[in-house]
């Protein structure tokens, strides 16, 4: 078993530095990386964080991890709205049931 050489390198796109993670697929016989964030974010977490210690880091991660904290329920992609399903026509909404007819049979 080959055990992946992982490398952490800073890109800069657009104007902006991202964090990338690199390593070979042996697999796929073919390099892969994936952006762990913006160097920005990254920094402003770590020196929110910078005064807890590892045990106090550990159960933050968990309670994430477990649902247990807020995190605002913001979209991810604040750029595309969230879709929603089709709306039904107000119209629909408005109309009453049909009325059935009740007709009065006379014998002669």
């Amino acid at each position: 078993m080959v055990q992946a050489l992982v490398f952490y390198r800073v890109r800069k796109v657009k104007g902006r530095y991202y964090l990338v993670k690199e390593w070979y697929d042996p697999v796929e016989k073919r390099k892969k990386s994936t952006s762990i964030g913006p160097c920005e974010r990254i920094e402003r977490i770590f020196t929110l964080l910078k005064d807890l210690s590892d045990e106090q880091i550990a159960k933050l991660v968990e309670a994430v991890r477990n649902g247990l904290l807020w995190c605002g329920g913001w979209d991810l992609n604040p750029r595309r709205p969230t879709p929603s399903g089709p709306e039904p026509d107000p119209f629909d909404l408005a109309r009453a049931p049909p009325h059935r007819r009740q007709g009065v049979m006379l014998r002669g």
